[in-house]
């Protein structure tokens, strides 16, 4: 079932109301926005879409019909709707922009898997019949697009005429309200039409009750998404390169999977969106293993724990009338109360709805640019990772209770971690971690090795006060960080010891202390080599 997001410009807007008053519609509708003024619309898509469409111009109505069994690549899309400067906003043009908005506001309501294939955005608009301009025909346009680029566009002419119902009588036309309900009935029609599946065949919409008089027109538009190209890894290549190439504007893509029955396939969202209080975990993933994927789940469940014990004390706080709080954060942490609901100390308690993203930085400062076709080969091994790792259902021996519910691959051009804190918090959907008293927003997961080095003075010029300047410096930016320990040899030369890095934390002010989680070992604990996987990857390849 769809996640249903809805942008309508003039008429139809009753199709969000009519869905609302559908019972059980709070498990599909996302949100409706109904855009009248053309101030309105210029602000709702310059909010959901910046500058991305900045330098494309659309036709003022595009008359052209569009044949019914032609399918392009959504990067075709602009050469169908691009033929004069000036913009339309009753055009195919402003319905896709629409459409495209409405996804990324629905992005920012939902996990990752939700953005990948289960999330629609549909955007309308329109001219209808109006005093004075009876001899006109009414236009529509209706968009729909998925989180993978696959969409349809509707073209739709409503006849200026009447219905013939016998030889001697002859209905009037359709009234501005006749038209609006009929608007509303297509718009929903072609969610149907897609939520069931994509078809060339128009007479397959179920339209033809609908359209009933001689003059009325509908031309369908298909677009294709990424999972139609054979190749699925060009789509990443070249986002990738996107975030590499300095003169692109773009510095961070989201790669996500989508299974189909037998198949699976990575392909970058049509937006970037992170979800609230995401779970970070960077790396080179060269290549990603099933360690990286039970540090990953290790994360979540460990911050799990720490989100239900927050929220618990501030409602037994609260409760307790021990401390006064804020409308905006009472009612943040209210939704969140319902997300972490099982508020409990039990050790065995569910993860919550963190999303996870494995991040890769294409740049370096010291280094060269990593190649885009390499960035595309290691993404497509996450994939490879977590089909092995999800297996058969029924297989016991799988690893699935050790890999992420919520995953995606983030490809950025930050190395630092306060410049990559800098950049995400662009794309952060909207969420009540603002009001938290620590200020957390992003959780890195590291390695005790990575949070030593955090925290040695001698990174910050021998200084002290320098590393714990740059330090709160991160915590001002809402960085978290959750560490996972590792086995190393011992100092004195006894062996062995698995080490959690809590040790090194003693000592360091409370404010920074804070900043850090330690994941303990009875919740994780893998002792693999990265190196060793290479060499053994290498050898399978035959190089």
């Amino acid at each position: 079932m769809h996640k249903l997001s809805f942008a309508v410009a003039g008429g139809g807007s009753s199709a969000i109301s009519s869905l609302a008053s559908t019972p059980g519609a709070s498990s599909v509708l996302l949100n409706g926005s109904v855009l009248y003024d053309r101030l309105s619309f210029c602000q709702y898509i310059s909010q959901h879409l910046g500058d991305v469409f900045e330098k494309t111009s659309f036709d003022a109505d595009s008359g052209a019909n569009v044949d019914t069994d032609q399918t392009l690549s959504t990067s075709s899309i602009d050469s169908y709707i691009n033929h004069e400067s000036q913009f339309g906003f009753a055009s195919s043009g402003a319905a896709v922009l629409l459409s495209k908005a409405a996804l990324h506001h629905a992005f920012q309501q939902c996990t990752l898997k939700e953005m990948s294939n289960r999330t629609l955005g549909i955007g309308c608009t329109s001219t209808l019949v109006s005093h004075g301009r009876e001899g006109r025909n009414s236009r529509a346009h209706i968009s729909v697009v998925r989180g993978d680029g696959e969409g349809i566009l509707w073209t739709i002419k409503l006849s200026r005429e009447g219905r013939i119902v016998d030889e001697n009588e002859e209905m009037e036309r359709r009234s501005r309200g006749e038209e609006e309900d009929l608007l509303a009935q297509l718009i929903l029609s072609s969610v149907h039409h897609f939520n069931s599946s994509l078809s060339k065949d128009s007479d397959a919409f179920g339209h033809d009750s609908l359209l009933d008089r001689s003059g009325d027109e509908l031309d369908l538009f298909n677009f294709q998404g990424t999972h139609y190209n054979e190749n699925c890894a060009i789509f990443v290549q070249n986002s990738a390169q996107n975030v590499i190439d300095d003169g692109s504007n773009i510095d961070a893509v989201i790669v996500t999977q989508q299974r189909q029955q037998d198949s699976s396939y990575m392909f970058p969202l049509a937006s970037t969106i992170i979800p609230p209080e995401p779970i970070i975990f960077p790396g080179s993933f060269n290549p990603p293993h099933i360690g990286h994927a039970s540090l990953a789940q290790a994360a979540v469940k460990t911050m799990t724990k720490k989100k239900r014990q927050e929220l618990k004390e501030y409602f037994d706080n609260k409760a307790d009338n021990q401390s006064s709080h804020s409308m905006m954060e009472d009612m943040w942490n209210t939704t969140e109360y319902q997300s972490f609901r099982q508020i409990t100390n039990d050790d065995s308690i569910e993860e919550g709805p963190f999303s996870v993203l494995f991040e890769m930085s294409l740049t370096n400062a010291d280094k060269p640019a990593m190649e885009a076709s390499e960035a595309s080969r290691r993404v497509s091994l996450f994939g490879d990772l977590f089909n092995d790792a999800n297996g058969d259902d029924n297989d016991s021996s799988k690893s699935s209770s050790q890999i992420p519910k919520d995953w995606g691959v983030l490809l950025t051009s930050a190395a630092l971690f306060i410049d990559k804190a800098r950049l995400m918090k662009k794309y952060l959907a909207p969420s009540g971690a603002t009001f938290l008293p620590n200020k957390r927003q992003i959780t890195f997961v590291i390695g005790t090795d990575t949070m030593t080095r955090i925290i040695n003075p001698k990174y910050y010029g021998g200084e002290y006060e320098n590393m714990l300047e740059a330090v709160r410096e991160m915590g001002e930016e809402g960085v978290h960080f959750v560490v996972g320990g590792r086995l190393e040899q011992s100092k004195d030369g006894s062996g062995e010891k698995f080490v959690t890095g809590k040790e090194e934390l003693d000592g360091l002010p409370p404010d920074v202390k804070d900043m850090f989680t330690i994941i303990q070992e009875e919740d994780f604990r893998v002792d693999i080599s990265s190196t060793e996987l290479r060499k053994k990857f290498a050898g399978a390849n035959g190089s």
